[in-house]
């Protein structure tokens, strides 16, 4: 665990953004490689992964928000040297990320 509270903050923000980033590039791309695949079967199976696009797109924005609520819950547990607080919100968050995971499919 990093003490939060020491460095300069924009070095903070852009450790906790870059992965962020980074996987949001990654699920842009494997839409854009789906549609350069399905474009071929014709103009219906391009509106329906367009609409499995826009869901996806919406899951990951839900997904992004578990992530940065939990981020910030440990930073300020981070920030009072709270370890034992830090780890109950990261077990909670990875577990209702679990729930969420399996009533998706």
């Amino acid at each position: 665990m990093q003490d939060l509270t020491e460095g300069p903050i924009p070095g903070h923000l852009a450790r906790m953004a870059v992965p962020i980033a980074i996987g949001m590039v990654f699920q842009t791309l494997y839409f854009l490689v789906d549609l350069f695949f399905v474009a071929r079967l014709g103009d219906a199976a391009i509106a329906g992964l367009a609409s499995a696009g826009n869901l996806q797109f919406l899951v990951m924005a839900l997904t992004q928000v578990l992530g940065v609520g939990t981020m910030a819950l440990i930073a300020l547990a981070s920030g009072r040297k709270d370890r034992g607080d830090a780890n109950l919100v990261f077990n909670q968050s990875l577990g209702l990320a679990a729930v969420c995971a399996a009533s998706s499919r």
